[in-house]
């Protein structure tokens, strides 16, 4: 178990994993975005959004909690603890940024899904769904930029938190 740990709060896997996840959330953006505007019935589009904010909040929050995992498989110090620690802060404040991010693209959908009755949102529907494609982009900028970073910039020797 404890090598299975190490091997997913690895900065390359968790890296690895950001940089696939980044793949779907352009390529919801392109799709939603060709189709926006363009027909009534904005459903697909929505279901597509709501999905991709999922993916991004529950990464927010698996990000966030790199060092409790640690914790769990027992892989806590060793001789680069502070490099380690630095990661999970890093894991930390962007997990936060995608847990929000996520949370305001989702905000943006249900915000079309509560009855008009309640909340009218006829005629900027098309509007929130292009806010939710916004977060999503945005997301998926700071994920490439934090998965990269995991990769390439983060080194033992360049324990520099950006």
């Amino acid at each position: 178990m404890r090598w299975l740990g190490s091997v997913l709060s690895s900065r390359f896997t968790i890296g690895i994993i950001c940089l696939v996840i980044v793949l779907p959330m352009v390529l919801a953006d392109i799709q939603v975005s060709a189709k926006l505007f363009t027909k009534p019935d904005i459903r697909e589009e929505m279901d597509i959004c709501t999905g991709i904010g999922v993916i991004m909040i529950g990464l927010g929050v698996a990000l966030e909690e790199r060092r409790t995992l640690r914790e769990v498989f027992g892989i806590l110090g060793g001789p680069y603890e502070v490099w380690e620690a630095s990661i999970d802060h890093l894991c930390h404040n962007y997990g936060a940024g995608q847990l929000v991010i996520g949370l305001l693209a989702e905000i943006c959908i249900e915000a079309i899904k509560i009855p008009n009755t309640i909340l009218y949102t006829g005629e900027v529907d098309d509007y929130l769904v292009a806010a939710s494609l916004f977060f999503v982009f945005l997301g998926a900028i700071l994920l490439f930029r934090f998965g990269f970073t995991l990769i390439f910039l983060m080194g033992k020797n360049r324990a520099r938190v950006l």
